[in-house]
């Protein structure tokens, strides 16, 4: 996903859904920050 060209409205898409994500499934702090953590979009190792 190239964020340089990400529209507002699918910015807060994307958040909700991590926010639902993080209410569904975490149970402490630490939880909810792995939860956050394993949505991050990986980059390429070739740059």
């Amino acid at each position: 996903m190239d964020c340089e060209h990400i529209t507002n409205d699918r910015f807060n898409i994307i958040l909700e859904i991590l926010a639902a994500m993080i209410e569904l499934r975490a149970k402490t702090p630490q939880e909810a920050a792995a939860i956050v953590r394993e949505a991050k979009i990986q980059q390429s190792s070739a740059i």
